[in-house]
């Protein structure tokens, strides 16, 4: 574990995540984190959307997902540990993978449940779906 990827949506499993890697960091100092915050595309209804209000509402998801990671920033920074925060729009899945891929990480460390305990019931759990779906170790933390 040494550029490793935290998908954070600010829950408390998340944030026992975050502490995991602050707890290891004592014995590895050497580990880079980047935490990612997921927002979905904004949901549209109507018939017409402005290009200046579509990038608005983008632009305010993006700052949402920043606002989110300041818990996981500030817990990291106390830590004295390396890391980098992203806010990315999209499917929470796929912009993990595609996270992995991207940022050259070689484990995901994550929570068992997130802020969507209905979409647990609904599409299967999110932490079940990355497991399957990245390419490299998957540590969920309780």
């Amino acid at each position: 574990m040494q550029n490793v990827l935290v998908p954070f949506d600010g829950s408390s499993s998340a944030k026992r995540a975050i502490q995991y890697l602050v707890d290891f960091s004592a014995e590895y100092p050497a580990i880079k984190v980047h935490v990612i915050n997921v927002q979905s595309e904004p949901k549209l209804y109507g018939n017409y959307v402005s290009a200046s209000m579509l990038e608005q509402l983008h632009d305010g998801a993006l700052q949402h997902g920043q606002d989110i990671n300041t818990d996981a920033a500030a817990m990291l920074e106390a830590a004295n540990i390396n890391f980098e925060t992203h806010a990315v729009i999209g499917e929470v899945i796929g912009e993990v993978v595609k996270a992995v891929k991207q940022l050259g990480c070689n484990t995901v460390v994550m929570g068992t449940r997130g802020m969507s305990n209905l979409g647990n019931l609904v599409m299967g759990s999110v932490a079940t779906r990355i497991v399957h779906e990245v390419p490299v170790p998957v540590l969920l933390i309780k």
